[in-house]
C-alpha cells in the first residue's frame, strides 16, 4: 500500500516470495494434507502409501512447510506496519483497491467456472468433484482479506495515533504486553472467548506495531545477518524434532491400544502439525524474515515492483475452491512416496502457475480499470 515513489525492491521481492510461501503452504494443507488423511481419497485414488506406523522423512517435509503459509501472511502485515505506521492512512484509497479487486477476482473465478462446466458438459462421467464459484463468494473471499483489512482500520482509527505517541522504550513495552497477550494460553484462550478470531487480530496488530518500530528504530542494527540464519535453522530443527515426537507417540499408542483383548486392528492415519497465526513459530520465523529482506542491498528493480503489486489479486485467486479442486487432480501422495524430488518439483510448478495466471488477471483488471476510467464521462455527466 505504499507510495509508489518510495518502493524498495527488496521488500517488493519479500512480497513476492511471501506469496509463494502462502500458495504453497495451501496446496499442502488444502490439497496434500487431504489426500494423506481422508479415507475416501485414499480409497479412490488408492494411494495409501503412507497409512502404516511407521516415521516417513517425506511427511517431515510437509510438517517443515505448515508455517509457510501463516509466516507469508505476517510478512504481509508487517511490511504495512514498516510503510504506514508513522503516516496518515488513506482509507478511501485502500477501501477502493480492496473492493475493485475482490468485484474483478470474483466474476474472474465466476466466469472460468462456467468455461470449465462447458469444456467438461458430462458431469456425471467426470473423475473428480470439482468447486464452482457463484458470484456470493464476492462476500466471502479470502479470509485473509477482512483479518488485514480490521489491522487497517484499527491503524487508521487510533492505532498510529497512538503509537506516534510513545518514546522507544514505551513503543517496545507496548509491543512485548500484546505478544504476550496472544502468547499466553490462558489469556490467548480469554480473548477468543470474548470473540472469535481475537486472538488473530492481537497477534497482527503485534506484526503491524513491530513493523513500524523496525522502520523507526531499527533494533537488530548490531545483530549479524547470520544470527538470523541461524535463528530460522534452530526453528525448523525443533519443528523437525517436535514432528518426529508426535509421530513416534502416535506409533506408540497405536501398539499399545492393539494389546487390548477387544482391540481390532485399523489403517493408522497420519498426520501434518497445523500452526496458528498467533504461534510463536510463525512470530520467530517471520521477523527474522523480515529482517533478512529488510536489509538487502539492491537497487529500484521496476519489473520486480511491478510483479509485486499484483500480489494481493494473485492471493484471491488461487486462494478458494475451485482452485483447491483443481489442485486435487494430482495425485500427491503417490508422488510424494514414489519421487520426492518430483513431487517438489510438482509442487513448485502449481505455484508458479497460478501465480503467473493471477498476475496477468491483474494487470488485465489494471486495463480494466484505466479504460473504464477514461470511459467516465459516458457514464456520469458532469
Amino acid at each position: 500500500m505504499n507510495n509508489k515513489n518510495e518502493r524498495s525492491s527488496n521488500i517488493e521481492l519479500m512480497r513476492i516470495i511471501a506469496m509463494f510461501m502462502i500458495i504453497i503452504y495451501h496446496i499442502i494443507i488444502h490439497c496434500v494434507n487431504v489426500q494423506l488423511v481422508n479415507a475416501t481419497y485414499i480409497e479412490k485414488l488408492d494411494n495409501g502409501w503412507f497409512s502404516n506406523p511407521e516415521f516417513y522423512p517425506q511427511l517431515r517435509f510437509l510438517a517443515l512447510c505448515m508455517p509457510l503459509g501463516l509466516v507469508g501472511n505476517a510478512l504481509f502485515i508487517m511490511i504495512s506496519g514498516y510503510f504506514l505506521a508513522d503516516r496518515q492512512i488513506n482509507m478511501l484509497k485502500v477501501s477502493k483497491k480492496m473492493l475493485t479487486q475482490l468485484l474483478f477476482a470474483a466474476i474472474a473465478l465466476v466466469l472460468l467456472s462456467a468455461t470449465f462446466i462447458y469444456k467438461n458438459a458430462d458431469v456425471v462421467d467426470q473423475e473428480h468433484l470439482f468447486s464452482y464459484i457463484r458470484i456470493q463468494y464476492f462476500n466471502k473471499m479470502s479470509w485473509f482479506v477482512g483479518y488485514y483489512f480490521i489491522i487497517i482500520v484499527i491503524a487508521f482509527l487510533f492505532l498510529n495515533k497512538f503509537l506516534a505517541k510513545l518514546d522507544k522504550q514505551k513503543y517496545l513495552g507496548f509491543l512485548l504486553t500484546i505478544l504476550a497477550l496472544s502468547q499466553l494460553g490462558w489469556s490467548g484462550s480469554l480473548l477468543d472467548s470474548l470473540a472469535n478470531g481475537l486472538r488473530t487480530v492481537l497477534i497482527g496488530l503485534f506484526f503491524y506495531g513491530f513493523g513500524g518500530y523496525l522502520h523507526k528504530y531499527n533494533p537488530f542494527e548490531k545483530v549479524r545477518a547470520y544470527v538470523f540464519v541461524l535463528i530460522i535453522l534452530i526453528t525448523n530443527w525443533l519443528i523437525a524434532i517436535s514432528y518426529h515426537n508426535t509421530v513416534v507417540g502416535k506409533i506408540q499408542s497405536y501398539y499399545y491400544n492393539l494389546t487390548t483383548p477387544e482391540a481390532v486392528p485399523g489403517e493408522f492415519v497420519q498426520s501434518i502439525p497445523k500452526f496458528e497465526n498467533y504461534s510463536f513459530i510463525v512470530v520467530i520465523l517471520g521477523v527474522c524474515l523480515f529482517e533478512l529482506f529488510r536489509r538487502i542491498k539492491m537497487p529500484s528493480i521496476k519489473p520486480i515492483n511491478y510483479i509485486a503489486q499484483a500480489t494481493f489479486m494473485i492471493y484471491l485467486l488461487h486462494d478458494n475452491g475451485f482452485s483447491y479442486s483443481l489442485w486435487l487432480t494430482q495425485d500427491w501422495i503417490t508422488l510424494l512416496y514414489n519421487d520426492f524430488y518430483g513431487f517438489v518439483f510438482q509442487l513448485l510448478k502449481w505455484a508458479a502457475g497460478i501465480f503467473v495466471f493471477g498476475l496477468v488477471a491483474y494487470y488485465v483488471y489494471v486495463m480494466l480499470f484505466l479504460i473504464l476510467k477514461k470511459c467516465r464521462p459516458l457514464f456520469i455527466k458532469k
